[in-house]
């Protein structure tokens, strides 16, 4: 007798299950209503093709979707919807245990000594004044040798379409951040890998180094405006931060290292979320954030448009 209604609630639930399921949008049917129109001929130049991004894993489309490149456009897709979209685009299942392949990695890994006292560049500029200019004695390298430079070595980032980021180079590494959030440590000389970081999302930001202890720290920025220090020798994170709530928010310029201070420029994408006609533009004031170096906690931050958003009307839509 008691089995009746436990089996009437299990069917109950199938049926229930079954019918959500087929109300719930293809990814090719989320594809086409969010992505083809800058994704598929004519699209958008920049944009790219179907094709293309079939190339990357599931895993790298869902990153992108969810708090990378592409995630101001994915606001209003639920995660099985970015996952359905990721498995359409690449035509492959979303992995949960997508690990880092160990190829290409040293075999050995000498210890980092004094990386800033030898040739070496580091954030975007180089130094405070950013005149992205140095001495033949600081580059270990003068322009009589310039023609006469071939390449020794590459390296392809796994699971991404782009190359943002400007290398830093010190100590005889090369420090590089990544399209899928990934930052790697290769040796200069021959391009293998000492070892490799994760950050929340995409890193397009210069990296910058500095004396930090008895060591020395990376200090860089991701696409979802989180600030992070991690150990330059081992790749361990210090300490990690996010310094701007709004869903456009973003760094893109390299933090910079200054007297025990973390200088760090606040952008935004928000002018691709206004294109939504539903959204309440404009609210992103831009800023600068300084940070304690050590800590990560923040000392001061000075915005760009020092007058708080507020109401000024309402679209044909009755957005505020």
């Amino acid at each position: 007798m008691q089995t009746r209604p436990v089996t009437f609630v299990l069917m109950f639930v199938f049926c229930v299950t079954a019918q959500v399921a087929a109300q719930e949008p293809t990814g090719a049917a989320l594809f086409e209503a969010q992505c083809a129109m800058c994704h598929t001929p004519p699209g958008v130049e920049r944009a790219p093709t179907l094709e293309v991004m079939g190339e990357r894993s599931p895993e790298a489309i869902v990153a992108a979707l969810t708090d990378g490149v592409m995630a101001l456009q994915a606001l209003s897709l639920s995660n099985a919807q970015r996952q359905a979209v990721a498995e359409f685009i690449t035509g492959r299942s979303v992995s949960a245990d997508a690990t880092v392949t160990s190829a290409g990695l040293c075999q050995s890994t000498p210890v980092l000594v004094d990386p800033l006292g030898g040739p070496h560049w580091s954030g975007w500029g180089v130094g405070g004044e950013n005149l992205r200019f140095q001495t033949a004695e600081s580059a270990g390298l003068d322009f009589n040798q310039v023609p006469n430079l071939t390449l020794k070595w590459a390296f392809g980032f796994p699971q991404s379409t782009s190359a943002w980021a400007q290398p830093a180079v010190a100590g005889g590494r090369l420090f590089v951040g990544s399209q899928n959030g990934d930052i790697y440590a290769l040796d200069a000389r021959t391009g293998c890998g000492h070892w490799t970081y994760s950050a929340l999302t995409g890193v397009r930001t210069a990296i910058s180094v500095g004396p930090r202890g008895d060591g020395h720290a990376l200090y860089f920025g991701d696409v979802g405006a989180n600030v992070y220090a991690i150990d330059a020798e081992t790749g361990a994170e210090l300490w990690s931060r996010n310094v701007e709530r709004h869903p456009g928010a973003r760094i893109t310029g390299a933090p910079t290292l200054h007297e025990g201070r973390l200088y760090v420029p606040v952008s935004s994408l928000e002018e691709a979320l206004a294109g939504n006609p539903g959204y309440g533009c404009c609210t992103f004031r831009g800023s600068v954030v300084v940070l304690d170096a050590a800590t990560g906690e923040q000392i001061w931050k000075s915005f760009t448009i020092p007058e708080e958003p507020s109401p000024r009307g309402t679209g044909p839509d009755g957005t505020t």
